[in-house]
């Protein structure tokens, strides 16, 4: 700006120099024009004088102009020429006697035209006999009623053009010491002018860059003083306001974190106002900019969308559950409120939405309800056959020896079955309920296999399964439940040998790598579906209902065996073939 200010001012004063200096010029020129014709027509009035003094006392033929017009010449400083009233020149100062008869006639010559008629002549032009620009001023020499000589005098121009480069360059030269003077004032005055409003944008670009704490100082008593003390109030406001903004927005950005819901809001444009971390983690939204954005292109669900077009148009608000499939599949139940403004309640500006994920939720419940079917299911069928045979042997059949006693071994083994459904129930409850707060003891991993397979060779025996045990020698101590931990043992072994075919085999290995013990339980049994793996851990689940009854087992054997393994902080793995065998492996860290 001061730059800007600074080549305006000395463009203009520069303008002002050269037409100030033009006119000037122009002004001496002429002056000096008008001078020099005055001054050449007094001359000729006074040579006239002279001559006419002269004519007096002589005859006009006897007398030698020429040498009068040199004499005169020396004087007066300017070329004179004497001429009759025929044209014809009698004396020039410029050319001798003897020359005179070569010069042209001058009767047509405009200053003698004006001469011979009783006025003083002027004219400017180049002499035709000199070749040189002249300045021509003609004067009558009236003797009673007539003209008896005009006197010519002339003065060369390029005198004239010298004087007038003479004051050109005085001009100059003082338009140029006027504008160094001018310019260093100029330059001072600006600065001056400047400086307060230099001040001014340095403090409001600092206070842009978030220096609100800045203020501006100037000491003058103009109108700028008057800007500078209404910016520094102007500051101070926005100061105020803008440090009650920021407590505003950190407590809501504290709420809006702080909340275990998912909460985002729209406009009626469906354009994102805000969105807590919760939403964006829930639809895995990683743009940290998502504000003003619309709802499809920064979540991508039209199920939601739908859902939000629909409030906005029926002016329905709630809450409602859906089954979203991007990113992944969840149930959402979703209570919403329109957005009003606190000085137009009428007025309604967009939808508020409270997303709770319920995925787990139901699943719980899914899985709540399917247990209590499945305990229902598992303690009803052993009831039904115990009814049932006991009615049979009140109604006579106890008479009968040989029904009576397959009767109540019947009764015998579906007791035993529901006694085994209790333990399990009982002791997934137990686990499930002290997984967080037992006391851990420490439990040597080798020890407590090899007393597991001290209980199952029997049972590999039986089958004539091959029982191979290779475990790490140097395998460090856990900490845990002991007992737990043989019972995780049993069932995995137990399994392997119930489902691996006559004359398989079944191996369990036992090594350390970095920083944790894995255990596996490999066996050449039927295998498992690749499409059961993902439930194999659900309770009662069975991939072969009527192999898994006919083997004994009560459906919740795998789940213990995860939430044990859960209570290690481990994890288990499976990998399975049909008709190959399984392969369970579990790792503990350290």
């Amino acid at each position: 700006m001061q730059r800007r200010i600074f080549l305006t001012y000395t463009l203009l004063f520069l303008v002002g120099i050269i037409i100030t200096g033009l006119l000037s010029l122009g002004f001496m020129q002429k002056s000096y024009m008008e001078n020099t014709e005055e001054k050449l027509i007094a001359n000729g009035n006074l040579v006239n004088l002279f001559l006419q003094e002269r004519i007096k006392k002589d005859d006009l033929q006897s007398i030698d102009f020429t040498k009068l017009a040199h004499e005169y010449s020396e004087k007066i400083s300017a070329r004179v020429t004497f001429i009759n009233p025929g044209g014809q020149v009698i004396g020039d100062s410029e050319v001798n006697a003897e020359n005179l008869y070569k010069m042209e006639n001058h009767l047509h010559r405009p200053e003698i035209q004006e001469a011979l008629s009783g006025r003083i002549g002027k004219s400017k032009r180049v002499s035709s006999t000199t070749d040189v620009n002249y300045i021509y001023v003609a004067v009558p020499l009236i003797m009673g009623e007539r003209i008896d000589l005009i006197t010519r005098l002339a003065f060369p121009l390029t005198e004239i053009n010298r004087i007038n480069f003479m004051l050109m360059q005085n001009v100059m030269i003082a338009a140029l010491c006027g504008m160094i003077v001018a310019t260093i004032l100029g330059y001072r005055y600006v600065n001056s002018v400047t400086k307060p409003i230099k001040e001014i944008t340095k403090t409001a670009q600092s206070i842009a860059n978030g220096s609100l704490n800045n203020r501006v100082y100037v000491n003058t008593s103009d109108e700028i003083k008057i800007l500078a003390d209404t910016f520094n109030i102007m500051t101070e406001k926005l100061n105020a306001t803008i440090s009650e903004l920021w407590d505003k927005n950190t407590k809501l950005q504290s709420t809006l974190t702080s909340m275990n819901e998912a909460l985002f809001a729209v406009d009626k444009s469906y354009k994102i106002m805000l969105m807590n971390p919760v939403a964006k983690t829930l639809f895995k939204i990683e743009d940290e900019q998502v504000m003003g954005r619309h709802i499809l292109e920064v979540i991508r669900n039209n199920r939601l969308h739908d859902v939000l077009k629909d409030i906005l148009n029926s002016n329905n608000v709630g809450q409602t559950e859906i089954t979203i499939d991007y990113p992944e599949q969840k149930i959402l139940k979703i209570y919403t409120n329109f957005i009003r403004l606190d000085m137009d309640p009428n007025r309604i500006i967009g939808v508020m939405a409270l997303i709770q994920d319920v995925t787990e939720m139901r699943k719980l419940e899914k899985m709540r309800s399917d247990f209590v079917a499945n305990v229902s299911h598992e303690l009803k069928t052993p009831l039904t056959s115990i009814t049932g045979f006991i009615e049979t042997l009140k109604n006579g059949a106890i008479e009968n020896e040989k029904v009576r006693n397959r009767f109540l071994d019947i009764i015998e083994i579906e007791t035993e079955r529901l006694s085994r459904l209790i333990d399990d129930l009982l002791s997934l409850s137990a686990i499930e309920h002290d997984r967080l707060h037992f006391t851990k003891k420490k439990i040597k991993v080798n020890e407590a296999i090899r007393e597991i397979g001290d209980i199952v060779e029997g049972l590999a025996a039986q089958k004539e399964i091959k029982l191979v045990f290779e475990l790490d020698g140097s395998l460090p101590e856990i900490y845990g439940n002991p007992d737990w931990f043989k019972q995780m043992m049993i069932n995995l072994v137990d399994n392997a040998i119930k489902y691996t075919l006559h004359g398989g085999s079944v191996k369990v290995l036992a090594y350390k790598r970095y920083e944790n013990i894995f255990i596996v339980v490999k066996d050449t049994g039927i295998g498992i579906p690749k499409e059961d793996i993902p439930r194999l851990f659900e309770r009662f689940y069975r991939v072969d209902k009527a192999r898994s009854k006919k083997a004994g087992g009560t459906g919740l054997g795998l789940a213990i065996v995860k939430h044990i393994v859960l209570s290690f902080d481990g994890e288990i793995k499976v990998n399975s073939e049909l008709g190959k065998g399984s392969e369970f492996i579990i790792r503990i860290p350290l």
